[in-house]
């Protein structure tokens, strides 16, 4: 019932448009019966060799007239219901992104594969769902009770007849069907998403897989896994041609049954002659649309599936709806009004059953720089996160620029603040263009200065084309540094108000690192900068440093103070520096080990 409800709200735009195409679809499949059934009474009369052509002038001209209408409605239906579902598609498609763009936690937990599945697979069978059989089943609903008023008309038993034939045809053998085969849909439909998960897995693990010389186990994984889909689909198939068959026999059987009373009917003088062959085939074309619905009933269940993966993901909590239309123009709310860039206040939030920030509070100035620090797994990404609406909190109040984030729509929030996150998306095209996602209107002269301030100059004169290289998919063709410093170089070619950096230098050498930190703070110079890391270079610049740990702030103060205080942030400074001391004496250690000698004769040496 809650999917038929989102459903409802996702259809209710376009129901002007629904009425009209399932106005046609019933207009299609009267106008086939009522052919049939001129056509069944032609026929008849002809056969009787009437004194004169004008006795069957009316049913010739109707049979022409019903042939015509129900080509042009079957054709104006085809157009207006493909062209109607397509709309509401694209719609569809529109809000998926918009959600998946605001990232809530619980869908980023799950496997890129099933976001691919989504988007595609999911979509294109809630598509087929309306067309071939919601609009086809209800479509089929009124065409038979119409053709029912008119047996009714006729005889009661007649329609008595015809009505159990169609709910045998349209209920009963359809309802067993999909009782017997939906635990194979099921596990189909388990297997398919299992083989769509494993393939991508493959594909971007392909060279750690190779690299370990596990690409035969898992191509024998995925090849275990279609081979147990075939007998799934094997088995669904087998049923379904089993069940158009009943369906089939079913439909003529009650065919048979309204010839059988029709003819009875005729023989106590209660029917022409001339009705019997009107009433069969008018009766055999009010099936049609019923066959092809039941035929439809072998993916229901992989449909009535995708429907509910779709619904469970379209609502989103309260706490991250945004409005995702764009800005508004009038009386904008712009950021002069406050001079605290971010506010974050009681902030608590989970990491599945733990809690991962507890109690949190954080004030940013405009123009501030401020660094948060501690080890891996302190909470340091996941304040981030918070801050820039992409989880849901418990508790607490996240404000920029003095109004609550849930007030800001993606597009003005994102005008004013950057981030920067630790793995860096690059798109399989040109390295400008990767650039000019930040800002597509930028010159060349800001690009340079972009490339200059995240060191990548040297990285551009090694391209074999510049800029116009193309770096690959997902960035393939530059390493994990140059990466994460294209991805600096986006933030600085922004040009937002605020800078959001999580762990900027953690792929960069000391020297890079050294250069990139005085180049990113000259070129950031009076933007608000908030600075997540764990490696504790140049934050002397920083107005405040918070020290994280367990998911609390345990520190907060500048460099200088909290050096002098001996805490964690004390610690991690003295472990950072007998880590870069031990490594440096490693490296001095083999450059003085004296180099031996090539063995220049044919003994291996000993």
């Amino acid at each position: 019932m809650r999917h038929l409800r989102w459903m409802y709200r996702w259809l209710r735009p376009a129901q002007g448009r629904l009425t009209g195409t399932l106005g046609l679809s019933m207009g299609t499949a009267l106008a086939s019966t009522a052919m049939m059934a001129t056509a069944g009474y032609l026929i008849s009369a002809s056969a009787l060799r009437p004194p004169t052509i004008l006795m069957l002038w009316v049913p010739i001209v109707a049979v022409r007239f019903f042939g015509t209408s129900r080509a042009a409605m079957r054709y104006l239906d085809r157009l207006v219901s493909h062209d109607t579902i397509l709309r509401l598609a694209a719609r569809l498609r529109a809000l998926v992104f918009a959600h998946l763009d605001a990232q809530p936690d619980a869908w980023l937990g799950r496997r890129t594969g099933e976001a691919l599945d989504l988007v595609l697979a999911d979509m294109d069978r809630l598509q087929s769902l309306l067309l071939r059989l919601v609009l086809p089943f209800a479509s089929a609903i009124g065409a038979s009770a119409l053709t029912a008023v008119w047996l009714w008309r006729i005889d009661p038993r007649l329609a008595a007849i015809f009505a159990a034939g169609v709910v045998l045809v349209g209920a009963v053998l359809p309802g067993l069907f999909y009782g017997l085969t939906a635990r194979w849909q099921r596990a189909r439909d388990a297997l398919r998403r299992a083989r769509t998960a494993a393939l991508d897995d493959l594909v971007r693990g392909l060279e750690d897989v190779l690299a370990h010389g596990e690409a035969s186990r898992a191509l024998a994984r995925l090849e275990k896994i279609e081979a147990t889909e075939e007998r799934f689909t094997a088995r669904i198939d087998l049923a379904k041609a089993a069940a158009e068959g009943m369906l089939f026999a079913a439909a003529m059987a009650t065919v048979g049954g309204l010839l059988g009373e029709a003819i009875r009917l005729h023989l106590a003088a209660h029917l022409p002659g001339t009705m019997m062959a009107a009433i069969a085939l008018a009766a055999t074309a009010s099936f049609e649309p019923w066959l092809a619905v039941g035929s439809v009933y072998a993916e229901a269940q992989e449909m009535a599936a995708s429907a509910s993966r779709v619904g469970d993901f379209a609502p989103l909590p309260a706490a991250l709806r945004r409005d995702v239309s764009p800005p508004q123009t009038e009386a904008p709310y712009g950021p002069a009004s406050e001079d605290v860039a971010l506010s974050i206040k009681g902030l608590c939030c989970r990491r599945g059953s733990l809690w991962a920030l507890q109690g949190i509070d954080l004030e940013v100035k405009r123009g501030q720089r401020v660094a948060i620090v501690g080890d891996s797994g302190a909470g340091k990404t996941t304040l981030l996160e918070a801050a820039l609406g992409l989880i849901p909190i418990e508790q607490g109040d996240i404000r920029w620029f003095g109004r609550p984030i849930g007030a800001w729509s993606d597009a003005d929030l994102r005008r004013l603040v950057t981030a920067v996150p630790q793995e860096a998306y690059l798109f399989h095209t040109s390295l400008r263009q990767n650039l000019l996602l930040a800002r597509p209107d930028a010159t060349d002269e800001d690009i340079a200065r972009a490339l200059a301030v995240a060191q990548l100059e040297d990285l551009v004169a090694r391209l074999p084309d510049g800029l116009s290289t193309v770096v690959g998919d997902r960035g393939f063709a530059l390493s994990g540094g140059e990466r994460q410093r294209v991805a600096l170089a986006r933030a600085v070619l922004r040009g937002a108000e605020v800078v959001l950096c999580d762990e900027p230098t953690a792929s960069l050498d000391v020297e890079t690192e050294r250069a990139f930190v005085d180049a990113f703070f000259r070129a950031t110079e009076g933007r608000t900068v908030v600075w997540i890391t764990h490696r504790l270079v140049g934050l002397e610049r920083m107005d405040d440093i918070l020290v994280m740990q367990g998911g609390r702030v345990v520190e907060r103060g500048t460099h200088a103070a909290l050096l002098r205080q001996g805490g964690v942030y004390r610690q991690l400074w003295d472990l950072q520096r007998d880590r870069a001391f031990g490594a440096q004496n490693g490296l001095t250690r083999m450059s003085a080990a004296p180099t031996p000698r090539p063995q220049l004769s044919g003994r291996a040496p000993t």
